[in-house]
């Protein structure tokens, strides 16, 4: 049974999204209908229903009017789990509950080959998301997978959504009809033996280090290589898939936490192991970032530094120095027991340090020295930050100087109470009024 619901999934996934009906929905259909006759007692009630089901999962083969196939879709959805749970109200969810009081698809007892297929399919839902951030992120990386034959990355999502439902739909028919063993006992599913949380990681490990490998060699490796691998300009290629990094790192962060929550470590040669892959992954994780960071300075040097591309760096830096913590508190007792309160601690730190930087006053003196290379300033964009940035912007020559300054001159000379003394205004009011005092002379 379990077989044969796996292979509905399979094929479900693989032959009905993004495309018209036809036989492949009863082709899917007769195996989910074998896997749940091979499984099920045999009565009245599963012969009729599951029989009207099959029958009018078959019409997408007959017909094409879209409207009657989804109606009859939905009818033998429903009457599949009358087939299994009777004339309820409940019947339509009682598929879904019985997977909540049975073993899992892949049940620990019996063959060693059994932990060891449930890592592998916990390996493989657990990279999908991955590959899916690495894949938009990144065209030369993209460029990789489109040397397999995979289908393609954008349908990844709707064949992940029928594969699960397929198998759901599949493996819960044929258990509502199964009254549980009382023998039985119920598998902790909370924890991981070694070759559950093993295989996940290793497949994690090397779907990174694939990564790596391409960032190595081209987002590192020059302008002409990355025209060549991706097809794009190098400032093009630098802001693609920055958030999708990022999105990447911090899941790994939770990746990480479960492995070290969930994983069964019954020997000092299996502490090592699970320490081993993931401080690999933290390690490989840690370029991941870089990388990221590296495309946010291309972009800048092309495009100038802005307040959200400044605390994005920001932020990517922090996430950094979290995985560097989590690697240390993996090397040093005292710092484990200890990470919340120390990760908190450094986040507050970090957060002062950034606010004492003075944010606006690095954003116009990147821009400044940008000018100078380039001849190329956002003079809008200038004129919008904050008197932080007064003392930057006064080292621009004339006549630009006078136009970037002007707003700031108008927004500066109100008159504020004295609750609102501010050393950066007061400072820009000095610098302004130093610059019109020449002026007046001429």
């Amino acid at each position: 049974m379990r077989w044969l619901a796996l292979l509905a999934a399979v094929l479900a996934a693989a032959v009905l999204p993004y495309s018209r009906p036809g036989i492949g929905v009863p082709l899917v259909a007769a195996i989910v209908a074998l896997a749940v006759a091979l499984s099920a007692r045999r009565s009245a009630r599963l012969v009729v229903f599951g029989g009207l089901a099959l029958a009018l999962a078959c019409i997408p083969a007959w017909l094409d009017a879209p409207w009657i196939v989804a109606i009859d879709l939905v009818a033998a959805c429903l009457l599949a789990a009358v087939s299994a749970a009777g004339v309820s109200l409940g019947a339509a969810a009682a598929p879904v509950r019985a997977l909540v009081d049975v073993p899992p698809l892949l049940p620990s007892g019996g063959a060693q080959w059994i932990p060891a297929a449930r890592g592998v399919l916990i390996g493989s839902f657990l990279v999908v998301p991955f590959g899916v951030l690495f894949w938009s992120a990144d065209a030369a990386f993209a460029e990789l997978g489109g040397a397999l034959p995979l289908p393609s990355l954008a349908s990844a999502p709707g064949r992940v959504v029928v594969f699960l439902g397929v198998l759901t739909g599949a493996v819960g028919l044929a258990l509502a009809q199964r009254r549980p063993d009382p023998r039985t006992k119920r598998r902790d599913v909370s924890r991981l033996a070694r070759w559950e949380w093993t295989f996940p990681l290793v497949l994690l490990d090397l779907l990174f280090l694939a990564f790596v490998v391409v960032q190595a060699t081209v987002l590192f490796g020059g302008h002409a290589h990355v025209l060549e691998t991706a097809g794009l300009t190098y400032s093009e290629y630098a802001r693609q898939g920055f958030w999708q990094l990022i999105a990447a790192a911090a899941l790994t962060l939770a990746v990480v936490w479960t492995a070290l929550r969930v994983a069964v470590v019954r020997t000092r040669t299996e502490r090592l192991l699970l320490h081993g892959l993931v401080g690999c992954l933290c390690v490989l994780t840690l370029v991941v970032v870089a990388s990221a960071i590296r495309r946010l300075h291309l972009y800048e040097d092309a495009f100038g530094l802005t307040r959200a591309r400044l605390s994005a760096e920001t932020f990517s830096l922090s996430v950094g120095a979290l995985f560097v913590l989590v690697l240390v508190a993996g090397l040093v007792p005292a710092v484990r027991a200890r990470f919340a309160t120390i990760a908190v601690a450094g986040a507050a730190f970090c957060l002062l340090a950034f606010s004492l930087s003075n944010p606006d006053g690095r954003v116009a003196a990147r821009n400044v020295a940008r000018w100078h290379h380039t001849g190329q300033l956002d003079v809008g964009y200038a004129q919008s930050l904050s008197a932080d940035a007064v003392t930057a912007l006064a080292q621009l020559p004339e006549p630009l100087r006078g136009d970037v300054l002007a707003p700031y001159r108008r927004r500066l000379s109100a008159a504020e109470p004295w609750s609102s003394a501010n050393r950066s205004r007061r400072n820009a009011r000095a610098i302004l009024a130093a610059e019109t005092a020449p002026s007046a002379r001429r």
